[in-house]
Formats: C-alpha cells, structure tokens, sequence
C-alpha cells in the first residue's frame, strides 16, 4: 500500500504494564491500515515491564511515551497534549479495535452539516465525540460472567452510547477543545461521557472486541472500582440521568432478552460489587484491581 501525505488522526493508547496485550491491540488496529493513515501514540504510564519495547516493536507509525506515574488521566492528558491537532481515537490496550471501526469513527467525526446552514447551524451539527459497539467475547469466562454480561449488554445504557466502561471513544479537534484537560478521576470514561451533551455525540454501526473477566470474583472487584468512580462523578457532577435501574433491568425480562436467572445473578454480582465498594471506601482503597486472567495473551 502507498504511504499518505498525512494521518487521517491520531489513535492513543494508555498503557499501564500491559505487555501481556499491547503487541494484539496494535496488531489488530494496523492491520489493513496504508502505511501512515494513523498515528499512532501509546502512552505507558507507569509501566514496571515491557509495555513500551513491545509498543515500539509494533512497527513505524507506532510513537511510544514514557511516563513515571501510573495514572490513566495523566496518560491522557500527557497524550492529548502531545497528539497533533485534529481528531483522536482512544483506546484501551486490552481490546481489539480493528482499522475499519477506527475508520468508521474518523469518518464520524469528518461529517460536515448539509450545505445552505450558516455557521451557527454547522457548528451545532458537529459530531464532538464518537463510540462504537463492544462486542463482549465471553466464551472463555465463567457461567456467572456470561449470565451477567447477558443482561448487560441488553440494557438501554450499554445499547444507546457506550462510551463509559466499553473502552473506545473518539474525539474531533472541536470535541478536544469542549472537553478540555481531564481531571483525575477513577472513571474517565464515564467523566469523557458527561462532559459532552448528547446532542453532540454519535454511535457508528461498527465493532471492537472486549475481553471481558473470566472469573465473577474478578467482575465484582471491577465492578466495584466502576461504582465507585461513578459515586465520585456524581459527588461532582451531579448523578448520572443516563444511568440504568432496577425497572430497565426488569423491563427486559418482560420483553425476554434475558432469563429470569440471567437476572438473578446480575444483580447478585450487582449487590456484592456495591458491598466490596463500600468495604474499600471505608479502607481508603483506591487500587485499579486490574483483571489479570482476561490478558493472558502475550502476542
């Protein structure tokens, strides 16, 4: 393939001691991409490992950034800052997004407001930030994981804009001016989501695989870390209207997109995540409980 005069965006990656997974993200994300359509920048935040060799071995359009602190926000804020203006796509290191939902997402982003529209009418059409599908590949995780998972990927939240907790959000040069520098929050996705109004926001009807735990201990220890960083969004922000109850959850079972057992073991995995969160509150616990079972991958 012919190299381009210029990326079409920038893709970031935060990554913290993700050597396990890093070599498939980027494997996956390059691999019907022209040489030089994305850059790529991969910001290994902390990392004790070989997060950043594997990253710098991925190949030529591959940019890596070291930084001392272990931290998400600092890894996007670090990234940000250092991408070139234009759009951005970022993803976590531990799902595959292949170059077609990247594209779909960039060519989101590119849509200009019909033609005849002053400027005020344009600007407002504007797509600030795009999602894609995640398309959850449970075949490896418990019974319990895949029952859970059954009635979360059916309820109105995980359907409609999926930019909290899915892992991929993309943002155009007008989205990165609104959204401003991120703050140091536990759930910067969930932040990302709230800092952009709805009408600014668009969902492409394209893919990305998320590997999710494979253990339902290990689901309630990351689901724990999502409530509490939902709690402090919404010591900040208000609380979250676009949240997902207890009526949605049951709604489904009355339109049958899920069994009542299904049901049953989401919200016990619900309840017991909601009790570890409170355990670590009070412990002053605020470690990541990075799942290691699902990145038990190494190419």
């Amino acid at each position: 393939m012919s190299a381009r005069t210029a990326p079409r965006g920038t893709v970031l990656v935060p990554a913290h001691d993700e050597e396990a997974v890093i070599g498939r993200c980027l494997r996956v994300l390059l691999a019907d991409a022209e040489r030089g359509e994305l850059a790529v920048l991969v910001v290994s935040n902390g990392s004790t490992d070989a997060t950043a060799a594997r990253a710098r071995a991925a190949g030529p359009d591959v940019r890596v950034l070291e930084l001392d602190v272990a931290s998400k926000p600092a890894a996007l804020r670090a990234g940000l800052a250092a991408a070139a203006p234009g759009p951005v796509v970022v993803i976590d290191a531990d799902i595959e997004v292949p170059t077609a939902t990247v594209r779909a997402l960039l060519d989101a982003l590119a849509d200009d407001a019909p033609d005849g529209r002053d400027d005020d009418a344009r600007a407002g059409a504007d797509v600030l930030i795009a999602a894609a599908r995640p398309r959850f590949e449970t075949a490896r995780s418990s019974w319990a994981v895949r029952r859970y998972y059954a009635v979360w990927t059916a309820l109105p939240y995980a359907r409609g804009f999926t930019v909290g907790g899915s892992g991929v959000f993309a943002l155009s040069a007008r989205g990165r001016a609104v959204l401003g520098e991120i703050p140091d929050v536990t759930n910067d996705d969930g932040w990302v989501r709230r800092a952009v109004p709805a009408s600014g926001r668009r969902v492409v009807e394209a893919d990305f695989t998320v590997h999710p735990t494979r253990t339902v201990g290990a689901l309630v220890a990351r689901r724990a870390r999502v409530v509490n960083g939902n709690r402090e969004l919404d010591a900040d922000l208000g609380p979250d209207t676009e949240s997902t109850g207890l009526a949605a959850v049951l709604a489904g079972v009355r339109r049958r997109d899920y069994g009542t057992l299904d049901v049953l073991v989401f919200l016990a995995v619900t309840a017991r995540a909601r009790a570890v969160a409170w355990w670590r509150r009070r412990r002053g616990d605020t470690r990541w409980s990075t799942d290691h079972g699902s990145r038990a991958v190494t190419a």
